[in-house]
């Protein structure tokens, strides 16, 4: 029997398939959690978590405060600072325990002049509209269904939405980091990430990272989030960091401040 001229041995295009699929996920998996971590139940609808990993091919950590949560019993806020000369609250603190919230982040980007960059929704009150910025990929928002992360493309508007910040980029999608995203200007970041099974937390590093690196380590199960995240978005970072959470009456919060005044918060409150 004769050879077709086309046929050709497979084992080159299976040889070259099996080293560069080790190498397409070898940065993420370059991600292990570093001693331990102070945690609490991860099995309970609130908890807080200060999480450190390291990367040991050169040594870099970045540690993270999570606020770990269940869409069953929580609810999405989005506080508006205004954008007057002097914002309503002083501090993340006193912001966050005016609204109800049990712990809370900064929240979405803001222009020079303080005007939200993106649509916001406040206590269902609209402000801004909706841009078309690469950088505003997603849309984090609650209504009377629960809380929902997802494209702007694919984004329904309705009426029921009580709180909403359209922001970017997306750092995770089904399970994986997004490609492109940037290797440049490390910063401290801020982010909401969800398993898409009722289960979400909102986190801020206080250690500079860049973009890519950070949809690494989210895309990585045990390392900051104790379960597979599915999704994740970045919120402003920077100088804009900030992170809340209320450790009860016998305890002082867990707080770390921005270096700036920021717009808007986004915290959670019980349903």
């Amino acid at each position: 029997m004769r050879r077709s001229f086309n046929a050709r041995p497979a084992w080159p295009r299976i040889l070259l398939l099996a080293l560069l699929l080790p190498a397409s996920n070898a940065l993420a998996a370059d991600w292990t959690p570093a001693g331990e971590s102070q945690r609490q139940d991860i099995g309970a609808d609130l908890a807080y978590a200060k999480r450190t990993a390291v990367r040991p091919s050169d040594g870099k950590q970045v540690t993270a405060h999570l606020a770990v949560f269940t869409s069953r019993a929580f609810r999405l806020e989005v506080i508006d600072l205004g954008a007057g000369p002097e914002a309503g609250d002083a501090t993340l603190e006193s912001a966050f325990r005016s609204a109800g919230c049990v712990a809370g982040v900064n929240g979405g980007f803001f222009h020079p002049d303080r005007q939200p960059s993106g649509l916001l929704i406040s206590k269902g009150r609209r402000i801004n509209r909706f841009e078309t910025a690469k950088l505003l990929s997603g849309v984090i928002y609650s209504d009377e269904r629960g809380i929902h992360l997802v494209r702007r493309s694919r984004f329904q508007d309705h009426p029921h939405i009580t709180a909403l910040l359209q922001t970017g980029p997306y750092l995770v999608e089904n399970a994986r980091p997004v490609r492109g995203l940037s290797t440049s200007d490390p910063r401290r970041r801020t982010f909401v990430a969800t398993d898409w099974r009722g289960h979400w937390v909102i986190g801020a590093t206080t250690s500079s990272l860049t973009l890519a690196e950070l949809g690494d380590i989210l895309a990585v199960p045990d390392v900051l989030t104790p379960w597979r995240v599915d999704r994740a978005i970045n919120l402003d970072g920077g100088s804009s960091t900030g992170f809340f959470f209320e450790r009860g009456a016998d305890r002082a919060p867990v707080t770390l401040q921005p270096w700036k005044r920021v717009r808007n918060l986004l915290g959670i409150c019980p349903r």
